[in-house]
């Protein structure tokens, strides 16, 4: 429940604050630092070892003292998560999985023969088959998950049930900017990983910044933590591409910074490769500010709802959508800012996705 785990752990809190004020809710994880707070749930916490069987008796005595009626566990490829799920099972309690993105196919061809397939052939396969539920927080996931055989021949006989509950979050606490002047900002906010298109984001930047170009006078914030040996390589790009000077690295930022910057900025965006939800997306639009992301998210709304663009992943779409951004009005990004705070309001509420848990669980308490 870590800070710098980013959006899953960030889905676990808001999930487990709507959720505790429907029912009982207690979260097991390792401890970390900078944890984040969680209202509403007990937490119990297990040794962080490589060892899984070493933390076996203290899992099954915690799940003999709780007596839940449905154990849901968040992710996948780690041995303690497949266990988790086997072990839970063993013991006769109905298992919902949600691998978060981690069954998309940009990650499961990521290392595919080095560690994919050694851990579905150890343990990975059959936690997938073991699960009651695998819960996907997006139509593409779920499309993705149930068509795994085309990029993994090892899970061709496994026909999962897949249940669509998007992410949530609590909009009640995110105030929205109250200004659209344009501020010169483009803001990245997320882990700092090779799948978030941080390299795309920064050619395409590139290829506007020039004396005579569209955002000449911009500067791009990319805020978030990662790889040092990643953040070195993304600096020495954009040094060779021209754009050393504009492109400011924040490192993590967090609570009421993390707002901040969301308000202050006239444009988040999230260039990803893959990416099974991207709750950065609603913090920006519930925060006033418009999006620009990929079609490697499920964020295809954004066009129909006209508070964003999600385009093809590439330096190209996004250059060109950086285009059309910056012949944006300011009255038109305030238009596209309360376009974007109504549509997370109405579709990704955490209390209306609780309430979706609640009958998916219901389900299988029968």
């Amino acid at each position: 429940m870590s800070r710098q785990d980013g959006g899953t752990s960030m889905y676990m809190q808001s999930l487990s604050d709507a959720l505790g004020e429907m029912m009982e809710i207690h979260i097991v994880a390792h401890r970390a630092q900078d944890e984040l707070p969680v209202r509403h749930a007990l937490l119990h916490y297990l040794p962080d070892s490589w060892k899984v069987w070493s933390v076996r008796a203290e899992y099954l005595k915690l799940l003999d003292t709780i007596r839940p009626d449905i154990v849901h566990v968040n992710c996948c490829w780690q041995p303690c998560f497949a266990y988790a799920v086997l072990w839970a099972k063993k013991a006769g309690y109905p298992v919902v999985l949600s691998p978060h993105g981690m069954l998309e196919p940009w990650i499961v061809r990521r290392h595919y023969w080095t560690r994919k397939v050694p851990s579905l052939l150890a343990y990975q396969r059959r936690a997938l088959f073991a699960a009651d539920v695998v819960h996907a927080t997006a139509d593409s996931e779920q499309a993705n998950i149930e068509t795994i055989s085309r990029y993994c021949p090892l899970l061709s006989d496994w026909h999962p049930t897949v249940r669509v509950i998007g992410n949530g979050i609590d909009t009640r606490g995110i105030a929205m900017k109250t200004s659209w002047k344009k501020s010169h900002r483009l803001l990245f906010l997320s882990r700092v990983h090779p799948k978030k298109g941080v390299d795309l984001l920064l050619q395409a930047f590139s290829k506007l910044r020039t004396l005579d170009g569209p955002l000449h006078d911009y500067v791009l914030q990319i805020a978030g933590e990662g790889d040092s040996a990643y953040l070195s390589n993304l600096r020495s790009l954009a040094d060779s591409l021209g754009v050393g000077e504009q492109a400011q690295w924040l490192g993590g930022v967090y609570g009421d910074r993390k707002w901040e910057l969301m308000r202050e900025a006239d444009l988040l965006v999230l260039p990803t490769y893959s990416e099974n939800f991207g709750i950065v997306v609603a913090e920006a639009l519930a925060s006033g500010t418009p999006v620009l992301t990929t079609k490697g998210t499920p964020w295809n709304v954004l066009d129909t709802a006209h508070c964003g663009w999600c385009v093809d992943v590439t330096v190209d779409a996004v250059r060109s959508a950086l285009c059309k951004f910056a012949d944006t009005s300011e009255d038109e990004l305030q238009q596209m800012g309360l376009r974007g705070r109504s549509l997370v309001e109405e579709n990704y509420d955490a209390r209306s996705i609780a309430r979706e848990y609640v009958k998916l669980y219901a389900s299988l308490c029968k």
